[in-house]
């Protein structure tokens, strides 16, 4: 109390020095340079200056200090500092007893802070199926009580036999987007979960504007009731009429909390062998991505995994795999300097020659730099459980110690 006092009594005298002191000025200088130009010709000008400037710097400690003190306490959830950026984990269970996104979760409470579980599925009549898995009750109750957020993620219902594609089918009627709603809010309340993350993939081009009126109307619905809804996109360099092009970038940040932007796959099931997330692409899509899209709702989507190329097909492969293989075929690890990947080949018992491509500890020093570069929001990973061990160092000294 008694340096409050001091203060007062300081300001008090400082009052009325300025009062005696300093001529109005014009309300609209707005410069140094603006008031330097106000200083009357009695010589008095560089004092009253001066005094306004200490006046205006201790008025700001006095009144505003508090204030600031206030907003670092008030931080959002799960950040350390104004720096610090989010780590959202996707999660999946593959098969009844897999564990291995809990267990990822499980050890790594400290670092994720948002985790969006795979359980459910929009059909065509815009019902919601549940996916099955470990009890979701217990896996929110866990993140819960770790101050982690869980958001639904629904995908889309994958093509069948008809003329059009289920995710065609409810996006262009009113009436089933509306019930689709339904299915997501009575999905959400079920399991007192924190928001809804859409992942709708291989969306009709022609879908775009029914894409976004969904969002629009599923915001609407979920938000003022204090749910989050984000969403994730493909990346992209253009508007051309692509798998990409359904996703309204500008229009969709309007309505989503967060954009996880799929920043991997760059080479996958669909092609030929290659890096699984090219560091040059991946800066290209945020620097498009970022035109239309505020960075503070931007999070770059980050691969855990890897694949592998042969003449039978394509193989996906988690990092244990990754390892698994290159000691059993005494492989030579390779790094790729342009795309910041590693990889390596070998010839597998069948006589068949393989390519593997993927992410490690020392690819995602690079895709963190990127987030800290371009100020975004944080990281998403795809998926909890596959990664290289090492992950979780780099993530806490890249993202989290800012």
């Amino acid at each position: 109390m008694f340096k409050y006092k001091v203060q007062i009594t300081w300001l008090m005298l400082a009052s009325f020095v300025f009062a005696m002191l300093v001529p109005l000025a014009p309300v609209q200088a707005a410069s140094i340079a603006d008031l330097l130009g106000q200083t009357s010709s009695s010589g008095q000008g560089l004092v009253d200056l001066l005094l306004g400037l200490f006046l205006g710097k201790f008025l700001d400690n006095l009144f505003n200090g508090a204030s600031r003190a206030a907003d670092k306490i008030g931080l959002p959830s799960g950040l350390i500092h104004p720096g610090a950026k989010e780590i959202v984990g996707f999660y999946a269970e593959w098969w009844s007893g897999d564990k291995a996104s809990f267990n990822s979760l499980s050890a790594n409470t400290d670092a994720v802070k948002t985790i969006a579980p795979f359980w459910a599925t929009l059909q065509a009549d815009g019902s919601v199926t549940d996916r099955g898995g470990r009890d979701h009750a217990a896996v929110v109750d866990f993140a819960h009580r770790h101050n982690i957020s869980v958001l639904l993620l629904v995908n889309n219902a994958k093509q069948d036999n008809s003329v059009n594609s289920p995710i065609h089918t409810v996006l262009s009627d009113p009436s089933l987007r509306s019930k689709a709603i339904d299915s997501l809010e009575a999905y959400i309340k079920k399991f007192n979960l924190d928001g809804v993350n859409i992942d709708f993939e291989m969306v009709p081009p022609e879908d775009r504007d029914n894409l976004t009126a969904f969002m629009k109307e599923l915001s609407a619905r979920l938000k003022p009731q204090g749910y989050r809804v984000s969403i994730d996109v493909f990346p992209k360099q253009d508007e051309q009429k692509d798998v990409a092009y359904a996703y309204d970038y500008a229009a969709l940040s309007k309505y989503a909390d967060k954009i996880m932007i799929m920043t991997y796959d760059n080479h996958g099931m669909w092609s030929d062998a290659g890096p699984i997330a090219d560091i040059r692409w991946v800066e290209q899509s945020i620097q498009y991505a970022l035109q239309f899209i505020p960075k503070h709702k931007l999070y770059l989507g980050i691969a855990t995994y890897g694949y592998d190329w042969s003449n039978q097909g394509v193989e996906s492969l988690t990092y244990a795999n990754v390892m698994d293989l290159a000691k059993r075929y005494n492989a030579l690890m390779q790094w790729d300097e342009p795309s910041k990947s590693p990889h390596f080949t070998y010839t597998g018992a069948d006589g068949l020659a393989h390519q593997v491509w993927f992410e490690n500890s020392r690819s995602l020093h690079y895709k963190l730099d990127l987030i800290n570069k371009y100020d975004l929001a944080g990281a998403a990973l795809w998926k909890l459980g596959d990664e290289d061990p090492n992950y979780w160092s780099v993530l806490k000294a890249k993202l989290l110690k800012q």
